[in-house]
């Protein structure tokens, strides 16, 4: 799995940021923040099944970030990564970053798991 230059200084730049000698302090995290993210896993799981269904179907991923023709095994290792790291950049924001992040996250997952159904004809299967 390739990762860009951006997702490399990303993933730097965020831990310097949250290892800076105490610096740092998060926000506590709250039940209505582990809802968000079990949200946010639902629908990556549901968009993750949808994916590995592309290549059977003739048809190709549009997400630029991925393979055209994802695998069963890459698809669980990108998703199980984007929950991890969703989770890990919501526990870093400030309360009132983080819940639009996570709200709009979930939306947009959302929006792309719809898209699928009835545009790309996928359905969800686990």
């Amino acid at each position: 799995m390739k990762f860009s230059a951006r997702s490399l200084t990303l993933a730097v730049g965020l831990l310097v940021y949250s290892n800076s000698g105490g610096a740092f302090t998060p926000a506590p995290w709250t039940a209505t923040d582990t809802w968000w993210e079990v949200a946010f896993a639902t629908v990556v799981a549901l968009d993750c099944s949808q994916s590995v269904q592309i290549k059977p179907l003739g048809r190709y991923e549009r997400n630029p970030l991925l393979p055209r023709h994802p695998s069963p095994g890459t698809m669980e290792l990108i998703c199980l990564g984007s929950v991890l790291g969703h989770t890990g950049v919501s526990y870093c924001l400030p309360v009132k970053w983080r819940r639009d992040f996570q709200v709009v996250t979930v939306f947009l997952e959302t929006a792309t798991v719809t898209d699928n159904y009835f545009r790309a004809g996928l359905s969800i299967k686990f």
